[in-house]
């Protein structure tokens, strides 16, 4: 499902208010939306600024909808906990501690200059393998003309 959940702007300039909705990840900022979900109003103080419906919120997230890493953030900072199914793929994740190597060498991005000497190598590589597939030349063609 292509669905997300993220902020939509309705308010006017210098005046910003933003609707919480479900919609098509392929739609336009304000474009149609499957279902408001809530409302946030930065102006106001934060206790007040933002009213979802956690419900639907997540009976959307069951059923697939992916929440925006802003909104995701907005809830954390505004104490609004949605449960959010975790799936294999993010158990498996969870798992790795993603620490150092097993042969502990540290990474090292590739300089310009590696990037450049390796690049020639594989052009000298093809070069040498084009010269070795094609037919030499004959002697016979380089005859003098009598």
């Amino acid at each position: 499902m292509a669905v997300r959940i993220r902020l939509s702007r309705i308010g006017r300039l210098h005046r910003p208010f933003y609707r919480v909705v479900a919609i098509d990840k392929r739609n336009a900022r304000e474009g149609l939306s499957n279902e408001v979900l809530g409302t946030y109003d930065p102006t106001l103080e934060d206790g007040k600024a933002m009213s979802v419906k956690i419900d639907r919120v997540e009976a959307w997230i069951a059923q697939g909808a992916e929440l925006s890493d802003s909104l995701g953030k907005l809830f954390k900072h505004h104490g609004v906990a949605v449960k959010v199914p975790v799936s294999g793929k993010l158990k498996v994740k969870a798992k790795d501690e993603g620490g150092p190597k097993k042969d502990g060498k540290k990474f090292v991005p590739a300089t310009r200059r590696s990037l450049r000497k390796h690049a020639a190598k594989l052009k000298a590589d093809r070069k040498a393998k084009a010269a070795a597939a094609a037919p030499a030349p004959a002697a016979e063609a380089e005859a003098p003309k009598a």
